[in-house]
Formats: C-alpha cells, sequence, structure tokens
C-alpha cells in the first residue's frame, strides 16, 4: 500500500506542460506594439515584492541590439519599475535585455537574457496568453517557462527563485486594469493548470514612469 501511495504522489507532483499562445498563433509586431503594464506578478529572484511599483515593460523590434552567435529576430527590452514606492528610486533604467526568437514557428516562446549573453544562457519567456484578437492585445501572461512547482493537486507554477525558470506576470496595455478582465485572467490560468497562489499585486495608481521609455 504504501509503494502505491509513492507511486500515486509521483504521478500527481509532475507539472505538466504548459498551454500557451499558438491559436493563433502570437502575433509579435501587435505584442510589441505599445507598452505593457504590469498588474500582478510573482516574486522571483530578481524582482522582489519592494521593486513591484509602477512596473513596465517596452518592447522594440529594431536593428539596434544584436546577440552572440545569433542571427534570428532580436527585440529590445526595455524594463521599468520603482523602488519601495510609487515613484520611488527608477531600476533597470540603463539596462536593455534582448528578447530572442530563437524558433520562428514559436514566436510564443521567447528567450531572454542580457544582450552579451548567448542564448544558451538566456532564460524561457514565454507568452502563455494575450488578447482579446491576434490584431489587437489588450492583456497578456507571460511565464518563466515550464511550471515546475506543485501548488495543488490540479495547479503548479514556475519556481519563486532564481533568474531563468521563474515567473509569471499579468500584463495590459492600460496601467490599471479592469477588475472584471482580471478575474477572467485568473479563470484562464486555473483552466489551464497554473497557480495564482502567489502573484502579488503590483501597484499603478498614481505612477508618473519618469524616464521610462513608454510607447502608445
Amino acid at each position: 500500500m504504501m509503494q502505491l501511495a509513492t507511486i500515486f504522489f509521483a504521478i500527481v507532483s509532475v507539472c505538466p506542460n504548459v498551454q500557451l499562445q499558438t491559436e493563433p498563433p502570437l502575433n509579435l509586431t501587435e505584442y510589441t506594439r505599445a507598452t505593457w503594464y504590469v498588474q500582478r506578478q510573482q516574486p522571483n529572484g530578481y524582482q522582489k515584492p519592494s521593486n513591484l511599483f509602477c512596473v513596465a515593460a517596452t518592447y522594440d523590434i529594431t536593428n539596434k541590439t544584436s546577440v552572440p552567435f545569433y542571427s534570428g529576430k532580436v527585440i529590445s527590452v526595455y524594463n521599468y519599475a520603482n523602488y519601495n514606492k510609487t515613484n520611488g528610486v527608477n531600476l533597470n533604467n540603463s539596462t536593455i535585455l534582448c528578447a530572442r526568437q530563437a524558433n520562428q514557428n514559436e514566436p510564443e516562446k521567447l528567450l531572454v537574457a542580457p544582450c552579451f549573453l548567448p542564448n544558451l544562457l538566456a532564460g524561457p519567456y514565454w507568452v502563455l496568453a494575450a488578447g482579446p484578437t491576434s490584431d489587437n492585445y489588450d492583456w497578456a501572461v507571460v511565464i518563466g517557462g515550464e511550471p515546475s512547482v506543485r501548488v495543488t493537486n490540479k495547479t503548479c507554477t514556475t519556481k519563486l527563485s532564481g533568474i531563468n525558470n521563474s515567473g509569471l506576470w499579468i500584463f495590459s496595455r492600460k496601467p490599471i486594469i479592469c477588475p472584471s478582465l482580471l478575474e477572467n485572467i485568473y479563470g484562464l490560468l486555473h483552466s489551464r493548470g497554473i497557480s495564482t497562489e502567489y502573484l502579488l499585486d503590483v501597484q499603478q495608481e498614481g505612477c508618473k514612469y519618469n524616464g521610462a521609455f513608454i510607447k502608445n
């Protein structure tokens, strides 16, 4: 009986592969059109709760950045956040990261790292879902690779520490998301077996985004 219980626990503890934005395929042009404002996110190795103020991410497809040993599409990533309070000390203003589309057939599976690092050292940054339509994204959910942490018997998430293979983010084009839309996104995550247990609120009320690269 003990052996059967151990086998059962091992089976239910394995997290299934996450379902990503593939039908329809992710439209990278639309995804990078304007700035995203983070509404909820999990803490990870490089974003602590004290950094979750006025968090924004802007993606830009240009020829200004390159990655060693890689000739594919590179997207410049401009992250912004305030430390410890709304409109506090600016974080990440001078650092530009590089997102790489390693496989043209999988635009939803981006890799992200400092631009000087090769793809081998970049971390997964996958678009789990975006909507409402592929030519007009108002919201998106990004996950740091395959879920590996079992939270309940029905849900998993990514790890809460480290740089790569961690993180879960809910994005909105507007600084403050509609509550009903946020509720629907939570429902979508639960339906795909992703836990929302560790998602924290990101303060956007009253943010001025001083010094941020914002695309409207």
